[in-house]
């Protein structure tokens, strides 16, 4: 989704002059294309991501729209006290692109895995958070993202090219959820590089006349409570589905609004990185061990539903 992202920013910078590219010594054989016909305008900071997050923020008060863009878990973790004191607090208009997040380097180990950027992006005021799930989404997104008054975190995660979808680019709306699938047995909202694992999993339980009802929740914050609640009414069973931690990701912001609602009842399970830091491998792999495959998502909703 990377690549997708760079070269709709680049189209994007053909038409608004306002728009800065800038990056922490990440994206080669990604954005050297952008940087060969906009030098004026790209910036490599270096492997100095509080200086990155810095640097777009002093560019927004220019009046102008940055793109801090770099791998996800130096983004969030090491630049974390810049975005919040340089760019949320300010609510200046940063575009913040994180690559890779979730597994998508899974051979790297731990260092390398972001379980927790959902969580501590989200608990930022003034904070948009979005993870694309296909080429649709991240073409929406990276226009959409740029017409925002404040920041926003676009997590580009790994997931298989050429997914189709059953929409296009006008049904993608920052804070709406997408329904991808029929159904009425069961619900499940995911995100980024699971949103194909959730539709695989619809395939697999049709199978067994299962009707599991996929949303594509790509937006963490603000959460579409309208959505979660629609399916709970209609399908009486939720589930939340992402490679992030489940304590404080999309998982505990679908928990803490249906814990606050009176007056819906249904079934519900957090699937995802429990509390734990997940061995090196494949990302396929880590998604088997930990339950969150084709597979183990089908037969989560097979225990849910009863």
């Amino acid at each position: 989704m990377r690549n997708i992202f760079v070269n709709e920013m680049q189209r994007i910078m053909r038409e608004d002059e306002r728009v800065v590219f800038l990056s922490a010594e990440c994206g080669f054989s990604v954005v050297e294309g952008l940087e060969a016909e906009f030098p004026e305008r790209y910036y490599n900071l270096g492997i100095a991501e509080q200086s990155l997050v810095g640097t777009a923020a002093g560019v927004a008060l220019r009046g102008l729209k940055p793109v801090a863009y770099t791998m996800a878990m130096f983004l969030t973790m090491r630049a974390y006290e810049q975005i919040r004191v340089d760019v949320a607090y300010q609510n200046l208009p940063v575009v913040l692109a994180g690559v890779i997040p979730g597994y998508g380097y899974g051979n790297s180990g731990t260092t390398h895995h972001v379980i927790e950027d959902a969580a501590i992006m989200r608990v930022l005021p003034n904070m948009t958070v979005v993870y694309p799930g296909c080429e649709t989404d991240v073409r929406a997104a990276a226009h959409q993202a740029l017409a925002l008054d404040g920041p926003i975190y676009i997590g580009l995660g790994r997931a298989p090219a050429g997914l189709e979808v059953p929409y296009g680019t006008e049904r993608f709306r920052i804070g709406r959820a997408i329904q991808v699938t029929e159904g009425r047995d069961a619900a499940v909202f995911a995100y980024g590089a699971m949103l194909p694992v959730a539709m695989e999993a619809a395939k697999l339980l049709a199978k067994d006349g299962v009707g599991l009802r996929v949303y594509n929740m790509h937006t963490v914050k603000p959460l579409d409570t309208e959505a979660v609640a629609e399916a709970a009414a209609e399908c009486g069973a939720v589930l939340t589905l992402e490679e992030q931690n489940i304590i404080g990701g999309l998982g505990g912001a679908v928990a803490e609004y249906l814990a606050e609602r009176d007056d819906i009842r249904c079934r519900f399970k957090r699937l995802g990185t429990p509390d734990v830091y997940t061995a090196a491998g494949r990302q396929t792999w880590i998604h088997e061990h930990l339950g969150i495959d084709a597979k183990g998502v089908a037969a989560s909703v097979k225990e849910i539903i009863g």
